[in-house]
């Protein structure tokens, strides 16, 4: 996405000369980080990013035990991993 988004104004505009560019570096590198543990990797990391910051406010406003943060935030980063490995995948 990043390599394409160098190119987005000028394929927007009609350039055909920045698409065939932008054709020639995906179909050689398009694939080289869509594999199932990239995805994990990324899951685990929107897990501590997103997740573990909504279960610690929960915790502190609720008065639940850390016990309760364990168990809600392992469920949380088991299914995001294989989330992730998943659409990392095959999609």
């Amino acid at each position: 996405m990043g390599f394409y988004e160098l190119f987005f104004t000028d394929i927007m505009m009609g350039s055909e000369e920045a698409k065939q560019v932008v054709e020639e570096f995906l179909a050689v590198y398009g694939n080289k980080h869509r594999h199932f543990g990239h995805g994990v990797f990324h899951g685990i990391i929107i897990a501590f990013v997103f997740v573990l910051p909504f279960l610690g406010l929960i915790t502190l406003f609720q008065g639940k035990s850390k016990k309760f943060v364990v168990h809600h935030f392992s469920y949380w980063l088991v299914t995001s991993a294989i989330m992730g490995g998943f659409i990392s995948e095959f999609v």
